[in-house]
């Protein structure tokens, strides 16, 4: 009975806006636990058919359409903010490389390349002291952080976070992390666990500064970067960082002979 009253003015609003004058327009109808004929041919007419009367498999992402599902690569340039955490690349419980191509000034350069999540959960890669840093903040109980065992030099560098799952698939896999300079592994750490679902409801995924709350303790928001993101690249696929590595050389001489 629902259904059917909610179908009937849903159907009557609509040819309202539309300026109907017709009698299945002027006057409503009563309940009676059936659609008419008419009702039904109009509705389909003007695209109001078929109706979707599910409810909490309306709020599940994964049953509507996605411009995520399938990439397993994705490029962002900087200044790109505020991204909800649920349309930027899933990261939880698999394999993925974060790499920043960045100039670091003279003197160096603080804060944050990307980050998704917030003072709650979620994880960052930044820079402080002139060091790179990966955290991955655990619900603000527990915070797992690599540091690179040197500092960044000046110029046009390429910075990255290569995280290894113990278990692909697993919720809240543990795993492993590889800070890298280039190609020079310049830092190492494990952590034991991971959020396995979304980070927040309301934190996003952010480029070149960490917006709302700080997903790590060692800085205050937006802790923008001080030195030129050219871009950052997240990678979910099952390339290695080799092959990654490999595939950048070669866009970037493609690049340069184009130019």
């Amino acid at each position: 009975m629902f259904k059917v009253r909610m179908f009937s003015r849903l159907v009557i609003l609509v040819l309202s806006a539309m300026g109907a004058t017709s009698a299945v327009a002027a006057e409503s109808p009563k309940p009676s636990g059936k659609v008419s004929i008419e009702t039904k041919s109009i509705a389909a007419g003007i695209g109001v058919l078929p109706l979707d009367d599910r409810f909490a498999e309306r709020a599940d992402p994964s049953l509507k359409p996605s411009h995520l599902r399938g990439k397993t690569s994705f490029v962002y340039p900087s200044g790109t903010v505020r991204v909800p955490e649920r349309s930027s690349p899933y990261t939880k419980n698999l394999h993925h490389t974060i790499a920043a191509e960045v100039e670091i000034p003279q003197g160096g350069a603080d804060g944050v390349l990307v980050c998704c999540g917030g003072i709650g959960g979620g994880f960052t890669v930044f820079m402080k002291d002139g060091k790179l840093y990966w955290e991955h903040n655990y619900y603000n109980e527990v915070r797992y952080r690599v540091s690179s065992t040197e500092t960044i030099p000046p110029g046009r560098k390429v910075l990255s976070a290569e995280v290894k799952v113990d278990k692909e698939g697993k919720f809240e896999t543990g795993g492993t992390v590889t800070l890298r300079l280039g190609k020079k592994a310049i830092g190492e750490g494990r952590f034991e666990k991971q959020i396995g679902g979304f980070f927040t409801a309301n934190e996003s995924f952010d480029i070149g500064c960490d917006t709302v709350s700080p997903v790590s303790d060692l800085y205050e928001t937006p802790f923008p970067f001080t030195g030129k993101i050219i871009k950052v690249m997240v990678d979910v696929s099952e390339a290695t960082f080799e092959q990654l590595a490999e595939q950048h050389e070669v866009r970037a001489r493609i690049a340069m002979a184009t130019q």
